[in-house]
């Protein structure tokens, strides 16, 4: 028996030994969901094969194959009757014009029985099939998407997607595109819309497209809107109303049946939070106490898009009260510096930490107003993604030339910076660039860049990545761990995304040395593009 532990012993330690000397992608290739998602490109045929290469990764493979099968015309379907077609590893199925259904389409409804994602995108959506296809995917449906170009009235077809009891109270997410024809068939009166709630029992995430929400009886409107509806809805905690016209009424009434709301985007035309002030006669963001302080309470991420370009100072005030908000993105909404340095100064006493904040408007009110002195306030201090309308003299501002350092508060923690302001180099202040340079090289999370000025040359990423000229390590005789290994620091930032802009003359005649200064030097990078030229 000692003999058969000693060499057990020595069995486990020269294994030990083995994996010691087996390299990181040798340990890579060990994840079965790697492997998955390789053989997830294959096509369906192929994936049978698999059992042929090795049973073992096959079986340990399996239950990570998904297929995403989009059938747009009724020969797509007749894929269904192969022999060796995987009908057990679609998991999402999209389909597309095709309104009637056929021998070939039910055989596959029947034998792909673990569907969860169902998306139909008809152009005149027939409500009898809808019906039969919805009476096909009852198991394990958790998502639903319906687009329709408006011709079948809206509320008919909420009114089916009901009668399927089964998919509507096990439907977890919900979108609803409806295109405007001007026929009035975009309408969804507010009793229907109560019951899509009351019925759908755990849907957690809920989008509308073009969506028009009939007004609310006058009755109801004549209450106060903030006290009148009660939290009815905890499960649903993700809204999303693209260019859904709504009363402002009805917006808070919607809103304060969900409680537990984590994400809200909206896209609207005119200031639909203005009601959330209307008790109060200061509408400053510090004199919210007097309105209700629950609604939107657990509200982490905010998308607010304005078509109407109109000040927003309901949104405002509705912004100010929120203590768990992360992510804020307003777009196309006139956000003038004061109004922002107000709400900066709101969160930080409520000691709210923001993680991501896009102001995509192309107003130069931001930084003619301040917004390095928004940024310095506590609020912002691990902020992770900045997206503005700002160029490189934003980041000149927090240039500290005595001791060479960027003085933003967000150093350590900032992974995304987007500077989406078209500058032209020679607008630039005095050492804007040059602080830009220096500043990216004190970025070590920086992972997604953008810079819309107008480059002239490469000289901003002098010293950035990698050197081009420097040879990589040789793989077989580099040491990843222990002493004499590869400091791979030196390197940062390591860019996965990179959007840059550039002058005439540079897309002209600095393009072939492109594939160095950048491909080289960020060797990690999966996405890069120009915003102009």
């Amino acid at each position: 028996m000692l003999l058969i532990n000693n060499s057990d012993n020595k069995d486990n330690l020269e294994h030990a030994g083995y994996q010691e000397q087996r390299t990181p992608i040798e340990h890579v290739l060990d994840i079965a969901e790697l492997w998955a998602t390789i053989v997830a490109y294959l096509h369906p045929k192929q994936l049978r094969r698999l059992r042929l290469v090795s049973r073992r990764l096959h079986l340990a493979c399996t239950p990570h194959i998904q297929v995403d099968l989009t059938l747009t015309s009724q020969k797509h379907v007749e894929v269904a009757w192969e022999h060796d077609f995987p009908s057990n590893f679609v998991a999402s199925l999209r389909i597309v014009s095709i309104d009637q259904f056929s021998p070939a389409l039910t055989h596959l409804l029947d034998q792909a029985t673990n569907i969860t994602t169902l998306d139909i995108n008809v152009f005149g959506l027939d409500i009898d099939f809808l019906q039969e296809l919805l009476s096909y995917c009852p198991r394990h449906l958790k998502s639903v998407v319906i687009r329709s170009e408006g011709f079948v009235p809206l509320e008919s077809i909420v009114d089916t997607f009901l009668q399927s009891t089964d998919v509507a109270r096990q439907v977890q997410s919900l979108a609803l595109y409806i295109g405007n024809t001007g026929l009035e068939t975009d309408a969804l009166p507010w009793s229907i819309f109560r019951s899509l709630l009351d019925t759908c029992i755990s849907l957690a995430s809920l989008s509308l497209s073009a969506v028009k929400v009939m007004s609310i009886p006058e009755s109801l409107e004549e209450t106060n809107p903030l006290h009148a509806t009660k939290a009815t809805f905890p499960n649903l905690v993700s809204l999303t109303m693209t260019l859904c016209d709504i009363s402002s009424v009805g917006q808070i009434r919607l809103l304060k049946m969900l409680p537990n709301l984590h994400t809200l985007d909206v896209t609207c035309r005119d200031d639909v939070f203005q009601t959330v002030g209307e008790e109060s006669a200061d509408t400053s963001p510090t004199n919210l106490g007097v309105t209700d302080q629950d609604l939107c309470e657990q509200l982490k991420q905010v998308r607010v898009c304005n078509r109407s370009h109109s000040e927003q100072e309901g949104l405002f005030r509705f912004l100010s009260h929120l203590r768990r908000l992360e992510r804020l993105e307003l777009l196309g909404v006139v956000t003038p510096g004061i109004r922002l340095l107000d709400l900066a100064e709101e969160w930080s006493r409520n000691k709210v930490s923001l993680k991501q904040l896009t102001l995509n408007a192309k107003s130069r009110k931001i930084a003619e107003e301040g917004f390095d002195k928004v940024l310095l306030k506590p609020c912002f201090a691990k902020l992770q993604v900045l997206d503005a309308w700002c160029g490189p003299d934003l980041i000149l501002r927090f240039w500290n030339h005595e001791t060479q350092r960027s003085q933003l508060p967000f150093l350590e923690t900032l992974r995304g910076l987007h500077l989406r302001k078209e500058d032209v180099v020679s607008d630039l202040n005095d050492g804007a660039m040059e602080a830009l340079n220096m500043t990216l090289k004190q970025l070590p999370r920086l992972v997604d860049l953008t810079m819309a000025t107008k480059l002239e040359d490469f000289g901003v990423f002098q010293g950035l990545g990698r050197d081009p000229e420097a040879l990589l390590p040789d793989p077989r005789t580099v040491l990843y761990t222990g002493l004499g290994a590869v400091d791979w620091s030196g390197e940062r930032p390591f860019l996965q995304t990179l959007e840059m802009g550039c002058s005439t003359e540079f897309y002209n005649h600095r393009m072939g040395d492109m594939p160095r200064q950048v491909g080289k030097r960020f060797r990690f990078l999966e996405d890069f593009k120009f915003t102009n030229k």
